[in-house]
């Protein structure tokens, strides 16, 4: 009687493991980027900066809408404001931007800063209503 050993058979490889590795990335992927575009039309720009006492309060250069720069309740030039500034303060400069000004306009306050050796600005925003 001739017996033959069984045969040993090879198990099926488990892909389980790796499809919940994929479900899990696929997850962590949709809750971290985003699907839709980001736009910044849906961002609602301040009123008026400078009547906001709050932002005022902080020590900030204000830059309205038209571009120009208020310190307080007083108009003032960047060069005037940084001299006020250096003996006073130390630190990050503060600048508040009303949510009309144009980019140009901005770029032309921080190009001001920037010759003056001053490249550690803090930019305030105000979060708008939900």
């Amino acid at each position: 009687m001739r017996l033959t050993p069984p045969q040993h058979r090879e198990p099926p490889e488990n892909t389980i493991p790796l499809i919940n590795v994929v479900f899990l990335m696929l997850i962590f992927f949709l809750f971290a980027g985003s699907l839709a575009r980001d736009d910044a039309r849906k961002v609602e720009p301040p009123l008026n900066i400078l009547e906001d006492e709050t932002i005022r309060a902080t020590g900030a250069l204000v830059v309205d809408k038209d571009g120009r720069t208020f310190a307080g309740d007083a108009e003032m030039s960047v060069g005037s404001w940084l001299a006020q500034k250096d003996g006073a303060e130390t630190g990050s400069l503060k600048l508040a931007a009303d949510g009309d000004l144009r980019a140009d306009l901005l770029e032309k306050v921080l190009n001001e800063l920037k010759a003056a050796g001053r490249t550690d600005i803090v930019l305030i925003t105000r979060r708008g209503a939900p």
